[in-house]
C-alpha cells in the first residue's frame, strides 16, 4: 500500500555544500509513498522494504572494506575545511587560493596543478573498473541478491530497460562510508534517470538516518538496513540531517545510478 505525495518545488536560499537539518512529519517512517509530479510517478519510498537479516553484518563488512579516501567529491563533502583534509594539502590553502562558486573545491593554479575538496571515504564500482573485473565473483556474490530484488520492484512501477548494465537498471554504484552528505545534486548522473539509495549501518544504535530533499521540504527516514528510496536524485538537491559522529562511523550508503 502506498500513500501519494505531490511534489512541490520550493527552492531554498541555501548554497550547495552547506549542512542543514530539515524537520517535519510529512513522511511516516512506517508507511510507503509514491511521489507524483502532476499525474506522473517520479519515485517511491518503502520504509521497511528489506526483511530482517537481509543485510547481515558480514555482508556490510564486505561492502565497507577497502573504501579509499578521496578528495574529488566537491559539494557532497561540504565547504572547504582544512580540518577535513590531509595535512599535506594545507599548504595549498592560503589567501591566494581560489574556489568554485560554492567554496567546495579549489581551482587549479600555478602552485597547485589539480583541484581538490574535503576528504571523504567513497568508492565507485562500474563495469569498466579494473577492480570490478578483478573482484567480479565477489561483487556478484555479495550484491546479486540486492540487485535482483530492487530491480524487480522498480520495474513494477517504471518501464526501464537494463541495456546490459552491470546492475540491471543501473550501471554505476557508489559506496560512501561514514559520510554525512552536504547539500548537493547528482549532476553527473545521466539526465532523466532514477537513483536507488539504501542506508546500512554496522551499529545497531543508528536505527535511522534522515535524507532531506532540500527544495521539496521532505525528510525521508532511511531506516538502517531496511528502507529503499528510488528517486531522480539528478534533478533534486538532497543532504543528510545531523548524524552523531560515533554512529556515523559505522554507516554505509549505497547509491546505484546511471551515468
Amino acid at each position: 500500500m502506498f500513500e501519494f505525495i505531490e511534489i512541490e518545488q520550493n527552492t531554498l536560499d541555501i548554497e550547495n555544500g552547506s549542512y542543514i537539518n530539515i524537520d517535519n512529519d510529512k513522511i511516516d517512517s512506517n508507511k510507503n509513498y509514491m511521489f507524483l509530479k502532476g499525474s506522473i510517478v517520479i519515485g517511491f519510498y518503502m520504509a521497511n522494504y528489506f526483511e530482517d537479516g537481509f543485510f547481515n553484518k558480514d555482508m556490510i563488512n564486505l561492502l565497507s572494506k577497502n573504501i579509499p579516501t578521496t578528495q574529488n567529491r566537491a559539494d557532497i563533502s561540504g565547504k572547504i575545511d582544512t580540518s577535513k583534509m590531509y595535512k599535506s594539502y594545507h599548504q595549498y590553502i592560503n589567501e591566494n587560493t581560489k574556489y568554485n562558486k560554492n567554496n567546495t573545491r579549489t581551482i587549479k593554479n600555478k602552485d597547485c596543478k589539480y583541484s581538490f575538496s574535503n576528504n571523504i571515504k567513497s568508492k565507485v564500482i562500474n563495469k569498466d573498473k579494473k577492480e570490478y573485473i578483478k573482484k567480479k565473483e565477489y561483487i556478484d556474490r555479495t550484491l546479486q541478491p540486492l540487485i535482483k530484488t530492487i530491480n524487480k520492484t522498480t520495474r513494477q512501477y517504471f518501464d526501464i530497460k537494463d541495456n546490459d548494465n552491470i546492475f540491471g537498471i543501473w550501471n554505476h554504484l557508489i559506496l560512501n562510508k561514514a559520510v554525512r552528505s552536504a547539500v548537493h545534486i547528482d549532476s553527473n548522473n545521466k539526465p532523466d534517470t532514477l537513483s536507488c539509495l539504501v542506508s546500512l549501518s554496522l551499529d545497531d544504535k543508528l536505527d535511522t538516518s534522515y535524507l532531506s530533499l532540500v527544495d521539496l521540504d521532505l525528510v525521508l527516514p532511511m531506516k538502517s538496513n531496511k528502507s529503499l528510496l528510488i528517486f531522480p536524485l539528478c534533478e533534486y538537491r538532497h543532504a543528510n540531517n545531523h548524524i552523531d559522529e560515533d554512529l556515523l562511523k559505522g554507516r554505509i550508503s549505497l547509491v546505484f545510478y546511471v551515468k
